[in-house]
């Protein structure tokens, strides 16, 4: 006869099972700082983030959330992200430094109802890496600082050292929640080095883009251009073409996006952009995984 203890064992090991091989078809981005909503720092994060999605996971970015330096306001807006929008992939930014608003480790593990416990093997990668400056820290600075080695702890927690280079790792909880730090820097170094460990359970989508510059004014598009966003719903399905108008005002122009996923044949999309040049004029550039600053300097 199998225990109760077995059981919940077995119950457990299941459901981690079934936790770590989600599939990623969604992302959510949850930024972290009352420095970021006092205007005092500039988010690039999840500018950086919504990018990563977009050209090198190919999954879309459902919602990013900027939320201050508190437990309660961090655990609120992971549920939205993960219950309300059920983002398969929530990657957090900021709040794992050494002082005392640096409180993500602690509000994610309340979220999950785990521990934090301060982890050897970060202490251990701390005194390599940062052998010269700990030496000069005082006992009580030296415990701030490994204050960042004490992180979510239990079964369901995995850590990442993606870069031998860095003692900070990717904190990840149940294959779905991924803790990165704030600094852009870092958090760009770790984003591309978690792709890799996503890889096998991405199920992404596709995206055709096609680009139109114009001379032609958002409120001189905008009928054409509500008309045809129907016009497309009905035809392929709603959320398969996605119409959009970007004006650059210092350049006179206006750019209209035009982004079909793999429900849409690029002819068909191909036929949509025709409409819009025949209806409205200018000139399209089809965009093939480029980065946004290129787009710009071809537009200009």
């Amino acid at each position: 006869m199998i225990s109760n203890t077995n059981r919940f064992l077995h119950r457990m090991i299941n459901n981690m099972s079934k936790a770590f091989s989600r599939e990623i078809r969604t992302a959510g981005c949850l930024i972290i700082g009352d420095e970021v909503l006092n205007g005092k720092i500039l988010d690039t994060n999840s500018y950086a983030f919504a990018k990563h999605c977009f050209n090198n996971l190919n999954i879309p970015l459902r919602r990013t959330i900027v939320c201050a330096d508190d437990k309660e306001d961090i655990k609120s807006s992971l549920r939205i992200l993960l219950d309300q929008d059920e983002c398969d992939l929530v990657v957090t930014s900021g709040g794992i430094g050494p002082t005392h608003d640096d409180i993500t480790y602690s509000a994610v593990a309340e979220a999950y109802n785990i521990p934090c416990t301060i982890e050897q093997d970060i202490v251990d990668r701390m005194n390599s890496i940062r052998s010269d400056y700990i030496s000069k820290l005082s006992e009580e600075q030296k415990k701030s600082f490994y204050r960042m080695a004490t992180i979510p702890s239990g079964t369901q927690v995995e850590k990442i050292f993606p870069d031998q280079s860095l003692w900070v790792p990717i904190v990840g909880i149940e294959g779905r929640v991924y803790i990165l730090p704030g600094v852009p820097r870092l958090f760009n170094k770790l984003l591309n080095g978690l792709s890799p460990y996503l890889e096998r359970r991405l199920k992404p989508v596709v995206l055709t883009r096609y680009f139109i510059k114009t001379k032609s004014k958002e409120s001189e598009l905008a009928p054409f251009l509500s008309e045809l966003q129907s016009e497309c719903d009905n035809v392929y399905g709603k959320g398969s073409v996605k119409l959009g108008s970007y004006p650059h005002m210092e350049w006179g122009i206006n750019t209209i996006s035009i982004i079909g996923n793999n429900n849409v044949k690029n002819a068909e999309l191909r036929s949509v952009v025709n409409q819009i040049l025949e209806n409205v004029g200018g000139e399209a550039i089809e965009i093939d995984k480029e980065e946004e600053d290129e787009l710009s300097t071809k537009l200009h």
